[in-house]
């Protein structure tokens, strides 16, 4: 079977990990679906947009952690995006999604496979390195293949 779960929330220090445990008008269940075999779970695909204020100058790359005792190798930390500018605008910038596994958006990228615990604790966590531009909002959906 397979089953989505995303997480949002906003990132609005460098260098500082932040914590996704919102999903909009209602808290999302931060366990991994399917039941408690080891190895019989996946995060097949992850999905991930962002947007910035870009208030201050400068460039910074986005990452998200992936942890807690249901990811069964330990946390993943993942590259999800970049983004800067050189002066401070009211333009509307953004960073588009990023689709990362089951071949998407190519087989470039290589497929997702972090062996999950059914029932396990998930800890996702957003990350803005290098630059303070300001806050960036981060959504990230995970696609899982359960028992």
């Amino acid at each position: 079977m397979s089953k989505t779960k995303t997480f949002t929330g906003s990132v609005t220090a460098v260098n500082t990990a932040t914590s996704l445990t919102a999903q909009g008008s209602v808290t999302p269940i931060l366990t991994v679906p399917g039941s408690s075999g080891q190895g019989n779970n996946r995060i097949k695909r992850i999905v991930v947009a962002a947007g910035g204020d870009f208030l201050a100058l400068g460039n910074a790359v986005f990452f998200i952690r992936l942890g807690g005792g249901g990811i069964q190798n330990g946390e993943q930390q993942i590259m999800v995006g970049a983004g800067g500018g050189q002066i401070v605008t009211t333009a509307q910038s953004a960073i588009q999604p990023l689709n990362i596994g089951n071949g998407q958006p190519t087989t470039d990228f290589g497929d997702v496979d972090i062996v999950c615990n059914g029932g396990g604790e998930l800890i996702i966590q957003a990350e803005m390195a290098e630059t303070d531009i300001g806050s960036v909002g981060i959504g990230v959906t995970l696609e899982f293949e359960h028992d």
